[in-house]
């Protein structure tokens, strides 16, 4: 009368079984993986005219504010169309790029002298509005960038 639970008990708990269970969770961890290749028409960034405003950040202070305007279109790389910043008087090489549908962030390597290094991030909040900005290790926040949708790109030249 036992056979038939043992042969149960061995068929949901031995080996065999527990392979199966892991090999299945390793199939839908790897589906479910990394997004740093994902397609940029899953970021969730709405196409349009952008007006970015651009802060230098000089010793805690912020500098005055430059403003850009352009068009990003539909399925634009989110790192050119987004993460384009540049620290100031240096140039400066991105490494480790990591994104999610709403974030990019990175790491920064100057050669300033001394060389510098540090991070930046762009986030999201909604689909029509970042804030971003970039530090530097021994600086603090050297830029900051604030970018807000005002409306669709009308014109290809736009």
């Amino acid at each position: 009368m036992n056979k038939p639970i043992q042969n149960a008990r061995r068929l949901c708990c031995g080996p065999l079984f527990r392979r199966s269970i892991a090999f299945a969770l390793f199939i839908a961890v790897g589906l479910g993986g990394s997004t740093a290749h994902a397609d940029p028409g899953d970021f969730q960034a709405m196409p349009g005219l952008w007006k970015t405003v651009v802060i230098t950040v000089s010793h805690g202070q912020p500098g005055q504010p430059s403003i850009r305007w352009h068009c990003v279109h539909e399925g634009a790389d989110p790192w050119l169309a987004f993460a384009d910043l540049s620290v100031p008087e240096a140039h400066c090489q991105r490494s480790n790029q990591h994104r999610s549908s709403t974030a990019l962030a990175w790491s920064e390597s100057c050669s300033a002298h001394p060389s510098l290094s540090g991070h930046g991030r762009v986030d999201f909040d909604s689909a029509e509005h970042y804030t971003a900005s970039i530090e530097l290790q021994g600086h603090g926040e050297v830029v900051r960038v604030e970018g807000k949708r005002y409306a669709a790109c009308t014109d290809p030249t736009d």
